[in-house]
């Protein structure tokens, strides 16, 4: 397992940004929303970085309008892609399109190629996206059942108003090990156990999506300092 110890999300955030200038221009990066991200969003948004890259969103709420301040296409427009002052080309779901027709748009967006870059958070439950705990790991875009926690969670942290959350899609494990690098970052004290269940879990027997991803070279886990104590 691959583990980089940061001594601030500021600084954390600094690296991550700092490896996307160094991406190729039209480089497809797959990023989250949520709150993991927004310290890396915050620095990116004040250069020019993102310019020159193509974005896709890692998942999406199935049945729930992009409008709404939760959506995960909300989150990020509001934390990062309308805090830009130059155009961000992202791709994301549709919430009401069939899985085939979101399947076929990030085909046709990826033209035959795979992402070069990948950021991912890490669920309360250790789910990646909404590669929910049990899913297969051997699909690349999947629509999933949500998880009990994954619901409560963000229906109470991420909604202002009431929400039903029952399915979420997803761009699956199997698309994303197939990244050039894979960053998993973990960053908040109240996911200490999340870490610490990472670090010990058996990659090869676990039905955890972030514990099966530690198993691979080129995933590499950023996390805070204050996670280790």
């Amino acid at each position: 397992m691959k583990c980089t110890a940061f001594a601030s999300n500021a600084a954390l955030a600094e690296q991550v940004v700092s490896e996307l200038s160094a991406l190729k221009p039209h480089s497809r990066v797959l990023i989250p929303s949520g709150s993991t991200p927004r310290w890396v969003y915050d620095v990116l948004a004040t250069t020019t970085i993102a310019e020159h890259l193509t974005f896709f969103a890692l998942d999406e709420w199935v049945n729930v309008p992009s409008e709404s301040d939760g959506s995960c296409l909300s989150m990020i427009n509001q934390d990062f892609v309308h805090k830009c002052a130059h155009p961000v080309q992202l791709i994301h779901f549709d919430p009401y399109a069939s899985t085939a027709q979101n399947i076929a748009h990030y085909h046709a967006a990826l033209n035959g190629k795979e992402f070069d870059y990948v950021i991912l958070g890490v669920g309360m439950n250790g789910h990646i996206g909404l590669n929910e705990p049990g899913v297969s790991f051997d699909e690349d875009y999947l629509q999933t059942k949500l998880d009990d926690i994954t619901v409560n969670v963000a229906s109470h942290k991420y909604f202002s108003g009431d929400v039903t959350l029952t399915e979420g899609i997803t761009v699956g494990l199997n698309k994303i090990i197939k990244a050039k690098k894979v960053i998993v970052i973990i960053n908040h004290d109240a996911k200490k156990s999340v870490y610490q269940d990472i670090v010990n879990g058996d990659a090869h027997n676990t039905q955890v999506p972030a514990i099966y991803l530690k198993q691979f070279p080129h995933v590499h886990y950023y996390i805070t300092k204050n996670l280790k104590g």
